[in-house]
């Protein structure tokens, strides 16, 4: 039996008045709206039980556009993953960090507090640096090039699929795709009918509250050669830590809310133009941080509970994007432009007592204040690509060439001022540090990339990008804490070339093997006046860079009934951009550390014994590790692993879906998630150790009925009540002990979710 946790009164009850005054208008008039169509247009309806039949796709009956054209996943010479939007709905994996496990090779150092760092065959080397990981949003990049916190967690509602590409993209996604790409393939508006779906969801969290959301969609052709599609949704987070300082209950709860207006127009029959406009926002009012006493295992206040200050730990995160996109036949080429301009903002205050209450003490004879560190980061970000590609028509020799340019303003501040450690009001003292960061990055690029078929069964493939990158950090930082005021305005530059090259063979219409060798980068940047006046910190670090080689395998076997993609390969990465603390003044500074390498293989198996049932099996093994001695400040011998990086983990799911009557289908599946042991980031030396982070499965079931109309879905989450953790971090908490704060992912959690499509 379920054990209920004690709620905070009123939570329910504010969380289903929220979903009702905010999509509960809009559904219930999406509703009167498709009552009218369906009464109008016989036609229109004939056509959509035919497309809401449920039907059992397997992953070749996917197009993706890793490779920046529609192509099936079994031809791209890529090792990648394919996630369907309906099946994380359906299931209640909402999140990245609900489903990031699902796909080899791919981990997460989720810090809380919107801050998170993705990581792919486990080219990372810790938090709070210039990103290995690319992100897109259909074919525009998404987020700042020099900073790791600007993650869309999309809502799936909106999503068609997500395309995970592992190993270095920088041929055709530039700066910052090292280790790979998570690309988000956004629904698009159809010409051919109207129709749209309204979901909602149910869901209740072990130790802790209830979690509701409501989501709903429409597509409506205009004429024969224009439509819209628009989507809303809002969602409540349960929440299941508890603050013992603050004598509040789930206080993790969140809040999510956003919607995306999207457009086709057919022009002619040559020339389609798309446009879009996202919006999201996050409110989450505390993060999952456990504090465990020293390195141990053992917690401070107990398994799901910490202790911050009011108003502290909290994360306020508003994503924007817009986008243009257009594409012209002209006969002897593919013309395509993609417009786009972004914005991602996060205000996240973060509880520094423990660190910081000491120096409040002394500096201001203040004793038992708190100290509060106030982040305000947000970056602006406006793209432009311009590409021709050869015509898809089977010719021998194909290619696509083009252009890119982007110009990035990030701007960010940090405050750490003396509070009151009951209430987190400003105690009106002068702040502690002061400092404020507004930088730009700019970068044009060229690209290419050719394929040359010799026969109709091998081909070799190879590309180039040539970018040249101008950047601009001022830094203006004050207080005692920094020892005075001081002001820093720098610029550097780079000229960078990166690579793809590599055969595919077919053996036959339904087996191929490859081989590619692939280079990536990120840029680099500078550090403060203050470190540099200490005389022996660099003024800048460079931009850093790998190759990788691999092998891989992808067939489809047995009449359809048997997929095996298999990879091997291995990275050499140098010039590692690390970070590393000062044993002056205490402040981070970044430096380029010598080299590392990854290797390790991932296997995909997905079979198909009986009609209707899927059995499926991933895993990855990754050996990450320094191959140099990291320099003074951070501490890193050879033959360590890199940060957040497993070696083994693994996925193993089954699904069945039967029929019940002549127009109704049962689903019932499960799966299990193994993640395995990792080590948090370097620490500044052989004194403070690194946190070793336990390997832990969980267990997934859902089971449901689908009609032609109706889909309803139960699910369990982490079926076991397992305790897993994303990341560690060390620190002292109030008291003054010595800790590292784990942030644990969420406890058992049983859902149900009820889509209706028309």
């Amino acid at each position: 039996m379920m054990k209920v946790a004690t709620r905070r009164p009123g939570t329910i009850a504010l969380a289903e008045s929220k979903c009702k005054t905010s999509l509960g208008v809009i559904a219930y008039t999406l509703l009167i709206v498709v009552q009218s169509a369906s009464a109008q247009d016989v036609e229109s309806s004939n056509a959509k039980k035919e497309a809401t039949t449920p039907k059992i796709t397997t992953l070749q009956d996917i197009k993706v556009t890793a490779q920046k054209k529609s192509e099936s996943e079994r031809d791209v010479p890529i090792s990648m993953s394919v996630l369907e939007s309906d099946t994380l709905l359906n299931t209640g994996l909402v999140r990245l960090s609900d489903y990031y496990a699902h796909i080899p090779g791919l981990s997460i150092n989720d810090r809380g507090a919107g801050r998170a760092t993705l990581v792919i065959r486990g080219i990372s080397a810790g938090p709070e640096l210039n990103p290995t990981v690319g992100l897109s949003i259909d074919d525009a990049p998404f987020g700042s090039s020099t900073t790791d916190y600007s993650i869309p967690d999309l809502d799936p509602f909106d999503i068609d699929h997500i395309e995970v590409l592992r190993g270095p993209q920088g041929t055709l996604y530039g700066a910052s795709s090292m280790g790979g790409l998570i690309k988000f393939a956004m629904a698009s508006p159809s010409t051919d009918r109207f129709g749209g779906r309204v979901q909602s969801d149910v869901s209740s969290v072990e130790h802790g509250s209830m979690g509701f959301a409501m989501r709903a969609a429409i597509n409506i052709p205009l004429t024969n050669n224009l439509a819209v599609r628009v989507s809303a949704f809002d969602r409540h987070d349960a929440g299941f830590m508890d603050d013992v300082a603050q004598h509040r209950k789930n206080v993790n709860e969140g809040h999510a809310k956003g919607g995306r207006l999207s457009a086709v127009w057919n022009a002619g029959e040559r020339f389609t133009v798309r446009a879009s406009a996202l919006a999201q926002n996050v409110w989450t009012g505390s993060t999952t941080r456990v504090f465990m006493q020293g390195d141990s295992y053992t917690p401070l206040y107990g398994p799901y509970a910490h202790a911050r200050l009011p108003g502290t730990d909290t994360a306020n995160i508003r994503a924007r994007m817009y986008t243009v996109q257009m594409d012209g036949d002209l006969g002897w080429a593919n013309l395509t432009s993609v417009s786009s301009y972004s914005q991602y903002r996060l205000i996240g205050p973060q509880d520094a007592t423990g660190t910081f209450q000491g120096l409040i003490e002394s500096l201001y004879g203040v004793s038992d204040a708190g100290a509060k560190v106030i982040n305000n980061n947000r970056t602006g970000k406006l793209t432009q690509e311009l590409r021709l590609s050869s015509p898809d028509d089977g010719r021998m020799f194909n290619w696509i060439g083009g252009a890119f340019f982007t110009h990035e303003r990030t701007f960010g501040l940090q405050d750490i001022t003396a509070v009151a450690p009951a209430t987190g009001a400003d105690l009106g003292l002068d702040p502690l540090y002061e400092g404020l960061s507004p930088s730009t990055f700019k970068e044009l690029a060229a690209f290419g990339n050719l394929t040359y078929k010799f026969t109709d069964q091998w081909d070799v493939q190879g590309g180039g990008r040539f970018s040249s990158v101008r950047q601009r950090f001022s830094n203006a930082y004050s207080g005692p804490l920094n020892g005075g005021d001081t002001f820093d305005d720098e610029r550097t530059g780079d000229h960078v070339w990166t690579y793809s090259f590599g055969p595919r063979y077919h053996f036959n219409a339904n087996v191929m093997t490859y081989l590619r060798v692939a280079t990536g980068y990120r840029a680099g940047g500078t550090n403060t006046v203050f470190l540099q006046d200490e005389g022996k910190f660099p003024t800048r670090y460079t931009s850093d860079s790998l190759t990788s080689y691999e092998w891989g395998l992808k067939s489809d076997l047995a009449d359809h009934k048997l997929t095996l993609d298999a990879a091997l390969f291995y990275i050499s990465w140098k010039d590692i951009q690390l970070s590393a603390i000062s044993t002056v003044t205490g402040q981070n500074y970044f430096v380029n550390a010598g080299g590392a390498k990854s290797q390790g293989g991932e296997l995909n198996l997905a079979w198909h014994p009986l009609h209707g049932l899927t059995l499926s099996a991933n895993t990855a093994f990754t050996d990450a590790v320094l191959t140099r001695e990291a320099p003074s400040g951070t501490y890193g011998k050879a033959g360590d692993r890199l940060p957040y990086s497993p070696r083994w983990s693994a996925y193993l799911s089954a699904d069945y879906i039967y029929p019940l009557t002549a127009s109704l289908n049962g689903n019932l599946g499960g799966g299990m998630v193994y993640v395995g042991d990792r080590q948090s980031s370097f620490t500044s030396s052989a004194s403070v150790p690194r946190f070793d982070l336990r390997a832990y499965t969980t267990a997934e079931l859902h089971a449901g009925i689908q009609s032609l109309d109706w889909n309803v879905n139960l699910y369990v989450k982490n079926l076991t009540d397992a305790k897993g953790y994303l990341s560690a971090m060390a620190q002292n908490v109030a008291t003054g002990v010595s800790s590292y704060g784990l942030a644990v992912i969420q406890p058992r959690t049983f859902g149900v979710t009820a889509t209706y499509s028309f």
